[in-house]
């Protein structure tokens, strides 16, 4: 069902690179598209799953996940409900950037839930603050989020299932000099509702599609992203659930987090201030 305050996205997308920020050139491409399947690259995903008509075709729901997770709007929005009240852990704590863990979650206890609450003061866009609509685009966009966002090197909407979700494919960048760059296959939804932006990833079945024999494929559990505004901030919450498939201290995962937030917060920055 289509939520009243639901956006298409690209459209506005298309609006403000043409009006607010003419000095930039609109990309050949909205989205970049790998055409590798023969079904049709764009429909309307009408499956009912385990009662609730789902976001994804079911063969991109993992099996793990299928137990405590629905893949409706409304049960996305009721477990990132259920989490944000969870007992984090504080890890890190600056005025702008929070970082906290929660060690347990019912998908997996070896791997912590990472929370990261980041404040970007609007003072710091130097011509023009965007609104809530323009600032989610470089997120969304693969030609831009490489610009904005050093933690990854590759990003291709492989599928698109409607306007406002898809299957895409990232490979991460190094990190920590220590960790070789990851490659994830997500399915992705992203909307807005009653003002705030939502965004939901999880990797699908591994075997959809054959692994690069060069890159290892990591577990990305879940990654949410919400973000709010008021008059002098926009407010940006993350959490993420990710087996990188190296056995490494987790501490060194934790710090690498802050160093994150902050490239991507600076990208952002970069970007609509030149």
């Amino acid at each position: 069902m289509t939520k009243k305050n639901d956006l298409d996205i690209f459209s506005i997308f298309r609006e403000f690179l043409s009006c607010c920020h003419p000095e930039k050139e609109n990309p050949k491409t909205e989205i970049q598209i790998n055409r590798n399947e023969d079904d049709n690259m764009n429909y309307q995903n009408d499956e009912i799953i385990d009662g609730v008509q789902s976001l994804f075709p079911s063969k991109y729901i993992r099996e793990d996940e299928r137990k405590h997770l629905k893949f409706s709007r409304d049960s996305i929005l009721n477990y990132l409900s259920e989490l944000s009240q969870k007992n984090f852990i504080n890890k890190y704590d600056e005025r702008t950037l929070k970082l906290s863990i929660l060690d347990r979650n019912e998908l997996s206890d070896n791997t912590p839930v990472i929370r990261s609450e980041k404040i970007l003061k609007k003072s710091l866009f130097k011509k023009g603050v965007p609104t809530l609509e323009q600032l989610i685009m470089p997120l969304l966009i693969p030609e831009l989020r490489l610009k904005v966002d050093n933690n990854f090197s590759e990003f291709e909407i492989v599928k698109k299932i409607n306007n406002n979700t898809q299957i895409t494919r990232m490979v991460s960048t190094p990190q920590l000099t220590m960790i070789s760059e990851r490659e994830f296959y997500d399915k992705k939804t992203f909307f807005i509702e009653d003002g705030v932006f939502y965004y939901f990833c999880s990797s699908i079945p591994d075997d959809i599609y054959q692994k690069n024999k060069d890159t290892e494929r990591a577990l990305n559990y879940f990654g949410i992203m919400v973000i709010k505004e008021d008059v002098e901030n926009f407010y940006i919450d993350t959490f993420n659930k990710v087996d990188i498939k190296m056995n490494i201290p987790e501490v060194l995962i934790i710090m690498s987090f802050p160093m994150k937030m902050k490239e991507f917060s600076d990208g952002l920055l970069h970007y609509f201030n030149n």
